[in-house]
C-alpha cells in the first residue's frame, strides 16, 4: 500500500495582469509615434502624424513609467455626437500580451458616451468584435502613379474663402455631424474644388500632400458622376490614393483605369448609434481612415 496522500486540485487566484501605464499623448511624443508607424510600415510622414495628434486625443502603451512605447491609439471628437478611432499600434515585437485591449478600451472610456466608428485592420478586426462593435460597411483603398486624362467639367471652379460656410454645411450633412477643425485643417494644408449647380455650392472635394504622394479626400457629391468630375478636377501626375466607399463601384473602375490600383478594403465598424447623413450629398471618398 502506498503512503502517498492524494488530495485535490486547488484552485489558484488568477495573477493579475502588471499595470501598463495608458500616458495622453502629445506632441512631445512625436518620435515614439513615428517609430511605432514606420515599425509597421504605415506610409504617414512624420508631419502627417504630428497633424492627427494635434486634432485628436490619444494614449501611449509604454514599458514601465519611463520605458520605450509599444503602443499608440488615438482618437477624434465631433461635437458629442461621434468620436473616431484610429491610428491604433501595438509593436510586433509587443504583440500577444494583451496590450491592444487595454488600449482600445481605455480609449472608449476616454470617448465616452459618443458613439465610435473606425475602420479595422484584418489583425484588429476580431477584437472589435468581441468589444461590441458592428460592421457597416467597407472603404476600399485605391492608389497608384495617376496616368488618367482628366475631363474638366465647367461646373467645378478652385474653392475660395467665400466658399468656407458652404463647404460646412454640406459636409456636416453628409457626414453626419460638424467637423470644423478637421475641415478648417484640410483647406489651409490642401487644394479645394467645389461644383456649383445652379448658383449653389453642390459638392467639394479636397486634394492634399499626404503619405506617399497625395490623397483626394474628402469627396462629397450629391451623385456618383459628380464625385467622378470632382476627382477629375484635382487629380494630377504623381502618386495618387483615394478611399472610396465599396459601393462607388463606377467611381472605383474609373481611378483603376487612371492609374490607381485597388489595395485593400477595409470594414467600416460602429459601436453605439452613429449620426447618419442628414441630406442629398454624401462622402464618396474619405479624407482619411482615421478621420473619415
Amino acid at each position: 500500500m502506498s503512503d502517498t496522500i492524494s488530495l485535490p486540485p486547488v484552485a489558484l487566484p488568477p495573477i493579475p495582469l502588471p499595470p501598463i501605464p495608458l500616458p495622453a499623448v502629445s506632441l512631445a511624443d512625436l518620435d515614439a509615434v513615428d517609430g511605432l508607424v514606420a515599425e509597421v510600415r504605415w506610409p504617414h510622414r512624420r508631419v502627417d502624424i504630428g497633424a492627427l495628434i494635434e486634432l485628436g486625443h490619444g494614449r501611449l502603451v509604454r514599458e514601465g513609467e519611463d520605458g520605450p512605447a509599444l503602443g499608440v491609439g488615438l482618437w477624434w471628437s465631433f461635437d458629442d455626437a461621434l468620436a473616431r478611432l484610429g491610428l491604433i499600434i501595438v509593436s510586433p515585437e509587443a504583440q500577444g500580451r494583451g496590450l491592444g485591449r487595454r488600449l482600445v478600451e481605455a480609449l472608449l472610456a476616454d470617448a465616452a458616451p459618443r458613439p465610435v466608428m473606425l475602420l479595422a485592420t484584418r489583425a484588429g478586426k476580431p477584437l472589435y468584435d468581441k468589444l461590441g462593435f458592428v460592421e457597416t460597411g467597407s472603404v476600399s483603398q485605391h492608389q497608384g502613379e495617376y496616368r488618367g486624362t482628366p475631363h474638366r467639367d465647367p461646373r467645378i471652379r478652385p474653392a475660395g474663402p467665400a466658399d468656407r460656410t458652404a463647404i460646412a454645411a454640406l459636409d456636416r450633412a453628409a457626414f453626419g455631424t460638424a467637423r470644423p477643425e478637421v475641415l478648417d485643417h484640410l483647406l489651409a494644408v490642401g487644394r479645394a474644388a467645389v461644383l456649383v449647380e445652379n448658383g449653389t455650392v453642390a459638392g467639394y472635394a479636397v486634394e492634399r500632400p499626404f503619405g506617399r504622394g497625395s490623397v483626394i479626400g474628402p469627396v462629397v457629391a450629391t451623385s456618383e458622376d459628380d464625385a467622378i468630375a470632382l476627382f477629375d478636377a484635382l487629380a494630377h501626375p504623381g502618386f495618387l490614393r483615394v478611399d472610396l466607399t465599396t459601393d462607388a463601384t463606377r467611381f472605383a473602375r474609373h481611378v483603376s483605369d487612371a492609374g490607381l490600383a485597388f489595395d485593400s478594403a477595409s470594414p467600416v465598424m460602429v459601436l453605439g448609434n452613429a449620426p447618419e447623413p442628414s441630406g442629398p450629398q454624401r462622402i464618396f471618398g474619405l479624407a482619411s481612415h482615421a478621420l473619415g
